[in-house]
């Protein structure tokens, strides 16, 4: 039954969809948008991420709007966010930054620094500040106006007669290259031709990891972008230092005009600069790079807008007195259709997926509460991709904005963002367009070779590329979004730090090898991809190959240690209260307020309860007294019903009897007269034990929770029935708690019927299970049937009446089959563990068990040694050492004998009453729990 044993992953599942339903189901003052917050710790940011096959609105927001409307709620990455692609709701909220929200991605800047006599919305209003002012000052429309047109101008022209020299160029590919050597040289003077770092190709990585699974571990591309980050870093470190120690180094430019604010802005230090120019430099590399591309994807697939921009532009070469002289600012702001092309592109294209901003307050808007705390995503594409603003929203049609007057473009089209925090580069960004058009269509023809499929994820990809075969015409004579894609960036810097410190937790002393996984998830995902067999299970093997007996994980988010070293087994649970403590009951030590007890006495006061109470109904004396005789009916009853019916799933069949069994003694249940089928309850929810815990109408485990709870109703409903009538009462386990409510504290009406549910859990998953892998194991062994056989009809001869009942003394008589018994509980090992948590740092076998870590003891790994189980003649010391199957410590499974019992009784009447055979099915795997995959189906025969 594994009574206590199994209880810890029972009563684990109830704490955490309690935890889940309050995920689902967040209190707050005031109403809430629509929506599903997903998954736990992911939220839906696998939905979110899965491609859209155009430029349309990302179909995360789009189905989501058609099914709550324009305002929903959600969480991405854990993080709890109100979507908003409402007009009114976005100016009102762009309105009231700094008083209702603040910038999100500057949130946790504002932590590092100390802004002395500011308050954290002024410090971050400070750094962005100061973000704006140096970008406008050496990137807006004075700098531009001075000295950046003609360094803008000469590098487009060096780039194109680059490209039509080579033939056929991937443009987003040479696009991003050109656009980052620039950037990077206006900012700390990187010279591409002279260096042997060639940084463009570092980005490119980056940029490509920046939508992979975020898994930092060698040989997956965010490891090898986490190595290039640092790289990156280091050197824009290395060449801040070198100025800061050589003024003779300096050129003017952005880095230096950092340098110079160091004496007056505190949060420009030595770190802080390299980590501000990396943003800026990823905000242009990757939109202004996207922007271009589109550009060359709209023209080739749109030729007469070639032609009408080739007119406007050759009329402004025609009317210079010298046609070869340079583009002037003049002649930038007299292009009308260049204008309106830049404008669709820039409206279609829509690279950041909206504006994020953090509430300070709760506040309400359009009938909605916005909590404290709560991330808002402002999605300003969904206004420019309005199909009642702008028709055909997702078709390429510049002669559109004759049409729109300035208050509707006002309104609907936000490319740069908006409020107080519209981007410092927009001019530049517009600048640099209008010029590559200018040079593009005056200068060279081009053709479109392939490719040019694009998605979203939710950024912009480009698939296989856009292919373009450009050559030069005879002639006489990404967006960057300063301040606007930082977002991204600097969130990406923060985020990497923290998966830095995530994989490389500070402790004094020495972590045991291993690998943290993905953070948030761990490695689940790992630990619940199915082993084929019966041996351990391949999570734990792989790792025990690779790092020793001992290693460090993390599955579902929590730091683990495994164990499958004796020593360091027998030692923790030879510490339990002292070292650690049970693991699954330390959230109830929380919710129970057990006066005058420290925290592990209340957990001990609790366990030792529910030790105490499994004992009185289904320890050795129970047993004997009355609980033999009716497990044997009941095996009689359903072992011929079996007999009748035809070849059976044993693990169903089995499932139900020992289900039905089991509610009877705890409650009562009466499953024959009884409206409810609790045993299909219980498999739907152990099915969904193992399914991705999704609750969201249409899943399993949306499905299960429902079960969950109807099953806990009706529980609490028998316990209020009871307690109302005594008439009701049977003597059960159900009334040993009622009557304990009395002198238990943390025996509640709501806490009764979930530790009735643990222990149903416990026994029927455990005991069904076994009972299925006694079969496999008969079907597949003949001679162990034999001489079973041979053992219990030599019983009934002893008996004076060969029909009388199994007495207490023929079940201590049954050598073999105790062997037997042994044999299937060593090897089915069907908990994947014993579960505690470090109470405060300790030492063991050279390790370091930081406080609240929680253990993982796998007994099986000892159980499975094949060094220990090769030969059969084991001596009871190593027995001892090696088999615990029902837990140890202080802790052993109170169920340990009523186990074995039903198991030997069932083999008693199996083999003197029935021949069997299995007539197909008998695979198995761990999930890491064991299943039966099309499950095991046996035909019984009654024998004479």
């Amino acid at each position: 039954m594994w009574a206590i044993g199994l209880v810890v992953v029972a009563l684990a599942v109830i704490y955490y969809t309690h935890l889940l339903f309050k995920w689902r189901s967040p209190k707050i003052e005031g109403v809430l948008p629509p929506g599903s917050m997903g998954w736990p710790l992911i939220g839906e940011t696998l939905q979110f991420i899965i491609p859209g096959k155009s430029l349309d609105l990302h179909p995360f927001v789009k189905k989501r709007m058609q099914k709550y409307g324009p305002i929903f709620k959600t969480s991405l990455v854990g993080r709890p966010i109100i979507v908003s692609t409402d007009y009114e709701m976005n100016k009102y909220i762009l309105q009231h930054e700094g008083t209702l929200v603040e910038l999100w991605y500057l949130d946790s800047f504002a932590k590092f620094f100390a802004l002395e006599g500011e308050t954290r919305v002024n410090a971050i209003g400070t750094v962005h500040k100061y973000l704006r002012s140096i970008t406008l000052n050496h990137f807006g429309v004075e700098s531009l106006k001075e000295s950046l047109l003609p360094k803008i101008e000469d590098m487009l022209h060096t780039n194109l007669a680059k490209w039509a020299s080579q033939g056929p160029v991937d443009v987003k590919q040479v696009i991003s290259v050109m656009v980052f050597n620039f950037t990077a040289n206006k900012i700390f003077g990187y010279d591409a031709e002279h260096s042997k770092e060639k940084l463009s190709e570092n980005y490119t990585k980056i940029l490509n990891s920046f939508i992979s699974l975020p898994l930092n571990i060698p040989g997956t591309s965010f490891h090898k972008c986490m190595q290039d980050r640092e790289k990156m870093l280091k050197l824009l470190k290395d060449t801040l230092m070198e100025r800061l120690n050589d003024p003779s180094k300096r050129r003017g430019d952005f880095l230096d005009q950092a340098i110079d604010d160091m004496k007056t802005e505190k949060f420009l230090t030595v770190d802080f600069i390299p980590q501000l120019m990396f943003g800026i430099l990823f905000a242009s590399f990757e939109s202004m790079s996207t922007t271009l591309t589109l550009t060359f994807k709209f023209l080739t697939e749109n030729p007469r807008v070639v032609e009408e921009l080739r007119a406007e532009h050759e009329a402004i070469v025609k009317k210079r007195e010298n046609p070869n002289s340079r583009l002037t600012w003049e002649e930038y702001r007299s292009m009308t259709f260049t204008q309106m092309v830049v404008n669709e592109t820039l409206r279609i294209s829509n690279i950041p997926p909206g504006l994020f901003r953090k509430a300070l307050k709760d506040f309400q808007v359009k009938g909605y509460t916005v909590p404290a705390g709560w991330t808002v995503m402002l999605v300003t594409p969904a206004t420019q991709l309005n199909p009642d603003t702008f028709k055909d929203p997702v078709t390429f049609n510049p002669w559109r904005w004759q049409e729109l007057d300035q208050v509707t473009i006002s309104k609907n089209f936000m490319p740069f963002g908006g409020g107080t925090r519209q981007c410092a580069g927009a001019e530049y960004s517009k600048l640099v367009l209008s010029t590559f058009l200018h040079i593009l269509v005056t200068d060279y023809s081009f053709t479109k070779i392939r490719g040019g499929a694009v998605s979203r994820t939710p950024i912009i990809s480009f698939g296989d590329g856009i292919h373009i075969n450009s050559r030069g015409r005879e002639r006489s004579g990404k967006k960057m979004w300063a301040i606007g894609l930082v977002v991204v960036a600097l969130a990406v810097i923060y985020y990497t730090h923290l998966l830095f410190k995530w994989r490389n937790p500070k402790i004094e002393g020495v972590l045991p090898p291993g690998s943290m996984g993905w953070p948030l998830i761990g490695e689940t995902l790992q630990f619940i991809i199915p082993g084929k067999s019966l041996d351990l299970h391949p999570f734990v093997k792989k790792r025990m190959q690779k790092y020793g007996p001992i290693f460090k994980t993390s599955l579902v988010g929590r730091p683990i240690i495994v164990s499958t070293d004796y020593e360091m087994n027998k030692y923790i649970l030879q510490h339990e209260g002292t070292l650690v403590e049970l693991w699954y009951l330390d959230s109830f030590a929380k919710v129970f307020a057990l006066e005058g007890e420290t925290r592990v006495n209340a957990i001990g006061t609790v366990h030792k309860y529910l030790r105490s109470i499994t004992l009185n109904h289904f320890g050795v004396e129970s047993l004997k007294e009355s609980v033999l005789p009716k497990i044997e009916d009941m095996l009689h009853t359903n072992l011929a019903k079996w007999a009748s019916q035809g070849p059976v799933d044993v693990k169903q069949v089995i499932s139900v009897m020992v289900f039905n069994f089991t509610a009877n003694k705890i409650f009562g249940y009466d499953a024959e007269n009884s409206k409810e089928k609790l045993s299909e309850n219980y498999t739907k929810i152990l099915n969904s034990f193992i399914s991705l815990p999704l609750n969201i109408p249409g899943t399993s485990f949306h499905k299960c929770m429902q079960d969950r709870q109807k099953m806990l109703k009706l529980l609490k409903d028998t316990l209020m029935e009871r307690l109302n009538d005594p008439s009701k009462r049977r003597g059960d386990f159900l009334d040993q708690a009622i009557d304990d409510m009395k002198t238990e504290k943390f025996l509640t009406v709501d806490f009764i019927p979930q530790q009735m549910f643990g222990i149903l859990f416990a026994s029927f998953e455990s005991m069904s299970t076994t009972l299925t892998l006694t079969f496999k194991f008969l079907s597949e062994n003949p001679r162990v049937v034999e001489e079973l056989r041979a053992e219990h009809e030599a019983i009934l001869k002893k008996r004076e009446d060969p029909n009388s009942g199994l007495t207490w003394e023929e079940y201590r008589s049954m050598t073999f089959t105790q062997m037997v018994v042994n044999e299937t509980l060593r090897i089915s090992n069907i908990p994947p563990g014993l579960f505690r948590k470090a109470l405060k740092d300790f030492q063991v076998k050279g390790y370091t068990v930081p406080a609240g870590w929680t253990l993982m003891l796998v007994t099986p790994a000892i159980q499975l040694n094949p060094d220990t189980f090769k030969d059969p003649d084991l001596d009871q010391v190593t027995i001892s050492k090696n088999f615990m199957p029902f837990g140890g410590g202080t802790r052993q499974c109170a169920g340990a004998e009523y186990s074995k019992l039903v198991v030997s009784t069932f083999l008693h009447v199996l083999v003197t009453n029935y021949s069997f055979t299995k007539v197909k099915g008998g695979d198995v795997s761990r999930t890491p729990i064991i299943s039966f995959g099309d499950g095991i189906h046996i035909k019984f025969t009654a024998r004479n």
